[in-house]
C-alpha cells in the first residue's frame, strides 16, 4: 500500500491537501443551505375562558292620586286638582242623585292615595254615576327583557253586594295610551264628563278618548291593566276611576282598598 510521504518542510502533502479541500467545499455547501432556509416559526398557544353574568330582574310601582300637572317621568305628586274632577251622570238622565255632594262637577281635595268621591247620594230609579279623571296614576319601571303584568283588584273591605243588583262597581278606565312595548308618557285625561252605566256587570264603553275599560274585582290578582312585553325606564299608567252605584243603594261609609301589583316576566 502506498502512503503519503509527509513533507519535511512542514507542509501537507498533495493527498492531505486535495482531501482538506474537499471539507472545506463540503462545509462551504452547507453554510450556504443552512444561510438560505427559513427560520424556525413562532409557538403561540391558546385557550379559552368562559365568562358569563345574569342581571337580575328589577322592578318598581308608585301610585299617585289626583296627578295633574307634575305627573311626568316619576316625579308625580299628589295634588289637589286645579279643575273639577268629579264628574256627576244619571242613567237614564234626569235622577235626583249627586257625586260628592253636588249634581255637577265638583272636585276630589282628599289626601294623598285616597280617591274620594264624597257624599253619594243615590237615586231610587236610576243608577248613579261617578268619574274622576287622573283619579290613579301608576308609575312603573323594569330591567325585565320580557315586561310584567299590572293588575288591580279590591283587597279589603269590599262593599256588600258589590259588582250585583243594588250594589256598586268600580270601573277603570285609560286616561292616557298605554304602551305594552316601552315607556308610556304621563298625559292629563281629556273626559271632561261621567261615563253613563246602568248595569252592575260590566263597565260602560267610554263616550270620548281612550276607550279600553277595566272592571274591578274582588279576587288576586285582579284585573290586567297592562300586559308590558318589553323593559320600560319609566311607564305612566294614569287612570280615571268610575263608580257606579245602583237604585236605592244601601247608605254608609264604602272604604274599599285597591291593592295594585306589578309582577315581573
Amino acid at each position: 500500500m502506498y502512503l503519503p510521504i509527509p513533507a519535511t518542510d512542514g507542509t501537507l502533502a498533495h493527498g492531505e491537501r486535495i482531501m482538506n479541500i474537499k471539507r472545506l467545499a463540503a462545509l462551504v455547501t452547507l453554510g450556504a443551505l443552512l444561510s438560505t432556509a427559513a427560520p424556525a416559526l413562532a409557538v403561540a398557544p391558546t385557550g379559552t375562558v368562559n365568562v358569563e353574568w345574569n342581571y337580575a330582574v328589577t322592578a318598581t310601582l308608585n301610585l299617585y292620586t289626583q296627578t295633574f300637572e307634575s305627573g311626568s317621568n316619576g316625579a308625580s305628586s299628589h295634588e289637589a286638582p286645579v279643575a273639577n274632577d268629579i264628574f256627576w251622570a244619571s242613567d237614564p238622565a234626569g235622577g235626583a242623585s249627586q257625586c260628592n255632594g253636588a249634581a255637577a262637577a265638583s272636585k276630589d281635595a282628599g289626601v294623598a292615595g285616597t280617591v274620594n268621591f264624597g257624599n253619594v247620594v243615590a237615586d231610587s230609579t236610576d243608577y248613579t254615576d261617578c268619574t274622576e279623571i287622573n283619579a290613579i296614576d301608576a308609575y312603573i319601571t323594569t330591567n325585565d327583557s320580557a315586561g310584567g303584568n299590572l293588575q288591580a283588584y279590591i283587597s279589603a273591605t269590599a262593599p256588600t253586594n258589590y259588582g250585583a243588583a243594588n250594589g256598586s262597581l268600580l270601573c277603570i278606565y285609560q286616561a292616557n295610551t298605554w304602551s305594552t312595548t316601552g315607556n308610556t308618557a304621563w298625559a292629563a285625561s281629556g273626559r271632561a264628563a261621567a261615563i253613563p252605566n246602568n248595569s252592575m256587570t260590566a263597565c260602560a264603553a267610554a263616550p270620548s278618548g281612550v276607550a279600553t275599560a277595566y272592571m274591578v274585582g274582588t279576587a288576586a290578582p285582579g284585573v290586567t291593566l297592562l300586559a308590558l312585553t318589553k323593559p320600560t325606564t319609566g311607564s305612566d299608567i294614569n287612570q280615571d276611576m268610575d263608580l257606579v252605584l245602583a237604585p236605592q243603594t244601601a247608605s254608609g261609609l264604602q272604604q274599599p282598598v285597591l291593592t295594585y301589583t306589578f309582577t315581573t316576566n
